[in-house]
């Protein structure tokens, strides 16, 4: 399942909306918690009111005149990723080096899973290794661990990366990508993405309720139908913050590259509940299509590793509601791998990623001789160069929409 590691945070409110959230009992030696006002340090983008670029304003004093240039050359915003195991690029970090010396340093560094939601904000003090590369040396901590990371400057590429010897691969560059939203919720509305609580209170003993896309249009012709996907998410965003689903899903498509002529909804899973629950999935479609114009022939669902492995259980015990399933990074587990030959006539497109620890590849391939065994209709891509993160390139391809679109029910 996706190990996506979080961190306990605390939610801060600017201007009465929620903006960022900060790291909770960090040790001394991995700096101070860092809460300035979010427009002092954050930069506005295009002159947008919203659109803000993380740490983009925190001032950078010109270095010392008795610095060398190998070390004024760490002064500076930079961004970029950690690289490791088991979901390359799922640390996004924001590092301001605003003083350096010969032995030492001050720095700002933001660091999290999700751009929105950081995990920490922290002023820190680093070292300097000498050397014929110096480096600079500091304490961060990624999810439960405090790791040691030192950066040496790449001059030829203009970054900052761990040295070969490091074991926390980290590659930072002076790009200026990482942007924040001073009101998230009102930047997905702008998309026509929202939030709703479940009309059936029942329900809010699984999850705390659903984030929705409409299409656009759908307003025009109270008369047309929609298809619908269903998506459900990974390990790593259950709990009680439904804007969290808005990151790795289909909605990243709509917020990165335009609109989708589908209904797409997602139901949020509590953090108490180990698994998505049949009758939880059931009362969230029965609701859905109470509650929106659904074409009946025209129903989808997807899902990544913890949420892939419930739309093979989903569609195991229902096979006759779906026109066709994705399941990304996951696997049919032991009792819905015994029914398999019960959606033989569904369309599956199952995605893996050919370096995932999360959930091995061979577990994967399993489900997919099987349903091959059991005469299913099944296309199977393995992302070559991919671990356990297979829907970031998988919701931006405009062709993941039309594969689903090729296929309803007669």
């Amino acid at each position: 399942m996706k190990a996506r590691r979080r961190t306990t945070a605390i939610v801060f409110l600017i201007a009465g909306l929620l903006a960022t959230s900060l790291l909770l009992a960090g040790s001394e030696s991995i700096g101070k918690d860092f809460a300035p006002d979010f427009e002092t340090v954050h930069s506005p983008v295009n002159g947008d009111a919203n659109k803000y670029l993380i740490f983009g304003k925190i001032p950078i004093p010109a270095p010392a005149q008795e610095l060398s240039p190998e070390l004024a050359a760490f002064l500076g915003r930079w961004e970029g990723y950690d690289y490791s195991p088991p979901v390359k690029k799922d640390y996004k970090i924001v590092l301001v080096i605003q003083d350096i010396s010969a032995q030492a340093g001050k720095a700002y560094i933001w660091l999290g899973t999700n751009l929105q939601y950081p995990s920490s904000i922290q002023e820190i003090n680093f070292k300097v290794i000498p050397g014929a590369a110096p480096a600079i040396e500091f304490d961060a901590r990624f999810g439960n661990s405090t790791i040691t990371l030192r950066l040496i400057h790449a001059a030829d590429k203009n970054i900052l990366i761990s040295p070969d010897s490091a074991h926390r691969p980290v590659e930072l560059s002076q790009a200026q990508t990482f942007y924040v939203y001073k009101d998230y919720s009102q930047y997905l509305a702008s998309k026509r993405i929202t939030t709703h609580a479940y009309q059936n209170k029942d329900m809010l003993r699984f999850g705390q309720g659903y984030m929705l896309y409409l299409p656009e249009g759908y307003e025009d012709n109270p008369a047309q139908t929609w298809p619908l996907i269903l998506f459900l998410h990974g390990v790593g965003d259950r709990g009680d913050n439904i804007n969290l689903l808005a990151k790795a899903s289909p909605f990243m498509m709509i917020r990165e590259k335009g609109p989708l002529p589908f209904i797409i909804v997602a139901p949020l899973l509590n953090s108490s509940q180990k698994m998505f629950p049949l009758e939880y999935l059931e009362g969230v479609l029965a609701e859905d299509q109470a509650t929106y114009r659904v074409d009946p022939k025209r129903i989808y669902a997807t899902g990544l590793s913890l949420g892939g492995i419930a739309i093979y259980r989903f569609a195991i015990q229902y096979p006759d509601i779906f026109a066709a399933i994705a399941p990304l990074s996951a696997y049919a587990d032991s009792d819905t791998l015994s029914k398999i030959g019960r959606i033989r006539d569904l369309p599956v497109w199952a995605i893996h990623g050919a370096d995932d620890t999360v959930i091995p590849l061979a577990i994967d391939q399993r489900t997919v001789d099987a349903l091959k065994a059991a005469g299913g209709n099944i296309k199977f891509t393995v992302l070559a160069g991919h671990d356990h993160d297979t829907w970031d390139d998988t919701y931006s391809d405009l062709a993941f929409y039309d594969w689903l679109l090729q296929h309803h029910r007669p």
